[in-house]
């Protein structure tokens, strides 16, 4: 979690006047977009092979890591850090209890 706050937190700095929530949440649903677009690429919908050939999985990975900054920076935008890593500590237990995972 502590190189996703960092990457947040680089990202503020290249982009300071993107610092506010409604910045981030659209930056956010811009993300999701483009993890959709991935999406239908590996699953040959459409024509996205025909026109950029095989899917890239680095290229996957990144859009998602783009939109998980996005939420991390909005979780330190309204001071989560602890809430978050409690909330995940929390939901891993329970799915352990549940003998859904070791």
């Amino acid at each position: 979690m502590e190189r996703l706050y960092k990457l947040a937190e680089a990202s503020n700095i290249r982009f300071p006047d993107g610092v506010n929530p409604y910045q981030m949440a659209t930056r956010l649903l811009e993300e999701c977009g483009e993890v959709a677009d991935q999406i239908n690429h590996f699953e040959d919908s459409g024509l996205k092979r025909q026109k950029r050939g095989e899917p890239v999985r680095a290229d996957f990975a990144n859009e998602l890591r783009q939109a998980i900054t996005e939420l991390i920076k909005l979780a330190a935008y309204y001071g989560l850090r602890d809430e978050l890593e409690e909330s995940i500590d929390k939901a891993l237990k329970r799915v352990i209890d549940e003998g859904l995972i070791k």
